[in-house]
Order: C-alpha cells, then structure tokens, then sequence
C-alpha cells in the first residue's frame, strides 16, 4: 500500500512537470527581430535598360542586359549602410546607340537614386538624371518649381545643379554624408532618364539605389557601351591659356574648337567637361561656376567659356578637363584628343579707370597700391564703361586706325579688348594727363608709369572704366564674359 501510494505521488508530480514545460510564460515572448525570425521580405527589385540594344546585344537584352536586382537571395550581400547590394555579372552590358539618352526602368519597387559615371574618365561629372515620378511627385516638383531657387549652378559649379550633373568629388561627398546619416532615401518613381545624350566610343557604369514594397532598399549595377564614331576629321579643342601659366583673377577658361560645334551637340560635350579648384595646401576650393557657349566668330570657329560667379579666389590652382577624343560632334567632325589643362590663379589685382576724375587706380589683394593721372577716350572716341580683362602685352605696338586716318608706334602697351582699347604709354599727352580725355579710346600714361604697369600685368587681371558716355556689349570681343550678368550668363550653358 504504501510502495503504491509512493509511486500515485511520483506519477502527479511527472505530470505537473510535463504540463508547465508546455505552458507559455506571459513574461517571455518571442522576439520578432532574433535571427531565428521568419519574416517574409519582398524580392529585390530588377532594374532593365529600355533603350534598344544595338546588333549581337538583341538577343542578350531580353534576358540579362538590364541587370538585374538579385533575384535570387542568395546573390545579395549587405552593404555598410544597410542596404542590399545586389551581385551582378560584370559581363552583363549592352551597347545603344549614342546621341540618346539612357532610361532606365524598375520593376518591382522604385528608384530611390541613380548614378551614371564614365568608366573611362573619372573627372566626367556625375549624372544624376531625372526620375518620371507618380502624379503626386509631379506636384510637388512643379509647386517647387514655381517657388523658383536662387542656387543654380552648371557642370563643375559647387551648388546643387539642376540639370542633374555634379562634380566626382561633390558626389562621393554627398555619398558619404548619406552613409553616416543612414538615412533612407525617399522613392523617385519607376523609370529614370540621364540628363544628357551619351557620346560615341564611351563606357558608362550605371548604380541604382532602389525600394521594395517592404522598404528595404537594395542596390543594382551594370555598365553600357557606346559604338565609336563614323566621322572622318578630327576637330581640336584649344585653351587660351597655356599649362602652368599664372593668370589674372578675371582670366575665363576659353576654349575654341577649329570648326563649328552644332548646337545640338553642345550639351553632350559641356557635360564631360569639369573645373576644380584646390589652395595651396591642396584642398578643395568652393567656386561656383558655369560653362558658356558664346557666338561663333565670323569664321565658323565655336568657343564655350567658363567663369565664376565672381572672380576666381587669389592664389589658387585649378585643373581642367576636357574629355572629347573620340566624341562625335557631327557626321563629319569628331574630337582629336583629350585635353587636360592646370593653371595658378596669382595676386588679386584690378584696375578701375575713370574717365570723370581722370585718374587710374590699382588694387592688390585690397591694398591701393597705386593712383595716377591718365587721359582717356574723348568725346568723340570715348572708352567703354564695363570690366574688360587684360589679353595681350606688347613692349612695342603699332596703332593703326583707318576711322580716325593715324598710324602711331607705342611702347609699353597692354591690350585690354578687341575694340582697340589698350593701356599703353602715351608721352604726347602727358600734359592733359589727369585732366582731360583726348585719347581715340584708350587710358593713357606716362611711358615710366605705363611700363610699370606693364611690368605689373598678368593675363585676365580685370580692369574696369567708369564714367564714360559708352558701354561695353558682349559682342566684338574675345573676352566680354564679365559684360554679362551671372543670370545672363548662365543661359548660355547648353544644360537645362
């Protein structure tokens, strides 16, 4: 009886066991973010090139030209801002056509960002593109767009452009500062279209930030090619200054081409072209800046120009690239070469002459250093109001005018526009120096000052007349960039 009792109490006390091992603790739930979760995630989504692929890369586009977000999951990887990185087969590429621009299209969720590089040159600036958002984007962009904005720069400026385009070095910043924020980016829209046309013989690398439904984003590459040209003359592209020159602080970087540049080409070449600025210890310089395509001449020869907003900051260095070998301008014409140009930015000096005081100043680096008398255009041949720049020195010069029927040598004579205005020394009028203007449009000086200033001037140093009955216009010159206000400027940029 009681070895049988015993073994009743042993049975109950088994049973109570096995029944609170199966009841669940209201105290412990189970964690829905622990690695053993089971939470469905949505598949990436696939990224395609709409454009039509060109010969042998037909068939291929229907199945892995495009490349695609990785379908399968265990193609992905993590990337260190969180976001999936889609493994994609370097092989996968097409070749379009160029003088198009590149569209690419999402299935699956919605680009959040995309990147177009060329492969083959780093200083081309980014594209960022335009995205063909839902309805609701659409209002907000035009809502924005009716607000207007007082920052617009182009390619090789230093504020948020417009048209899509940014410098390497700004959008690798952008990039960073986006990593360590580990912000998410909202959602654009299902197709993405580059800012501008693609150009013959290049490779492009395109990487597209996209959202799932989920939220989660993940990332897409691949590249695209370009057939070369068909063209058959090369066409140069020449800089009026020389590498390693020291220049002026309102030098421009001109560029002319040795034939006519279509208009309808011009975009797809200014968005190769880049300037940046660093100081003497290297370090990038903020100068916001536009390209201008300004008249032909009368000779059919096309020039783009860049300037800042303001002058260039003293004793800075700035690199130029100009990468067209190989571009197609036209059926006809294609670029020669790549050209790559560095220069150094000197002192901060300008001039201002006035033609009601009759004196002429200098200013470096906002210190007067210099305050004389000079004679300027008379009545009849006044100077030009404006800023014209210093293009050319001569030690000696003749002067020829068939308007006013003279034929003069002068020495010391700095040309400062196309119009015939120069700073030169001017001996027979020293006597009326400092209180009458009786030059045919030039400042004159004394031959001892006038060498000075010679001595003193560099390329593209401003200089600037007052007082006078005239204006200077943008035409019939080299250099009137400074004659066009920063808004007026900018139109001249090929970019929208």
């Amino acid at each position: 009886m009681r070895r049988r009792a015993l073994s009743a109490v042993a049975t109950a006390g088994l049973a109570a066991l096995v029944l609170s091992a199966c009841t669940v603790d209201p105290t412990t739930q189970a964690d829905p973010t622990s690695d053993e979760s089971t939470t469905q995630t949505d598949p990436a989504p696939t990224v395609t090139v709409v454009n039509e692929p060109l010969e042998d890369d037909t068939a291929a586009a229907g199945q892995d030209s495009a490349v695609e977000g990785a379908a399968d999951e265990s193609d992905e990887t993590t990337s260190p801002t969180g976001a999936a990185t889609d493994a994609t087969d370097p092989a996968d590429s097409v070749t379009i056509a160029a003088g198009e621009e590149l569209v690419l299209a999402v299935e699956g969720g919605e680009f959040a960002e995309v990147r177009l590089t060329d492969a083959d040159h780093a200083t081309v600036p980014v594209d960022t593109g335009t995205f063909d958002a839902d309805d609701d984007s659409d209002e907000v962009d035009d809502e924005a767009a009716s607000e207007g904005t007082s920052e617009q720069a182009m390619a090789g400026g230093t504020t948020e452009p417009s048209h899509g385009l940014m410098d390497v070095e700004d959008a690798e910043d952008e990039a960073a500062e986006d990593e360590d924020a580990g912000a998410a980016t909202d959602s654009q829209g299902p197709e993405w279209k580059s800012s501008t046309a693609l150009v013959t013989g290049a490779t492009y690398a395109w990487e597209a930030t996209t959202v799932a439904p989920d939220g989660d984003e993940h990332t897409a590459t691949g590249t695209v090619t370009t057939p070369v040209t068909t063209a058959q003359e090369e066409l140069t592209a020449n800089t009026a200054i020389a590498d390693d020159q020291t220049v002026g602080v309102g030098a421009p970087v001109a560029v002319a081409f040795n034939s006519t540049i279509p208009e309808d080409a011009r975009a797809a070449i200014e968005a190769r072209l880049s300037v940046t600025v660093t100081d003497a210890d290297g370090e990038p310089v903020d100068v916001e800046g536009s390209w201008g395509w300004l008249y032909d001449t009368a000779d059919g020869i096309s020039r783009v120009h860049y300037r800042p907003e303001e002058f260039w900051p003293a004793d800075v260095s700035v690199d130029v690239s100009l990468p067209l070998e190989g571009v197609e301008y036209s059926p006809r014409w294609y670029g020669k070469e790549d050209v790559e140009l560095s220069f150094d930015v000197g002192r901060d000096q300008r001039v201002v002459a006035d033609a009601q005081s009759h004196r002429m100043t200098i200013e470096r680096d906002g210190e007067q250093i210099a305050d004389w008398p000079t004679s300027l255009g008379s009545a009849q041949a006044p100077s030009y109001n404006g800023t014209h720049v210093v293009m050319a020195k001569h030690e000696f010069y003749t002067m020829t005018s068939e308007r006013w029927d003279y034929e003069t040598d002068v020495s010391w004579a700095v040309r400062i526009h196309n119009n015939g205005e120069f700073i030169h020394a001017a001996p027979w009028s020293v006597g009326v120096q400092g209180s009458a203007n009786v030059s045919h449009g030039c400042i004159n000086l004394s031959t001892e000052r006038a060498k000075e200033y010679y001595d003193m001037a560099l390329y593209g140093d401003p200089v600037e007349i007052t007082g006078s009955s005239v204006d200077l216009n943008t035409e019939h010159s080299d250099i009137s960039d400074w004659v066009y206000s920063w808004e007026d400027w900018q139109e001249l940029s090929a970019l929208d």
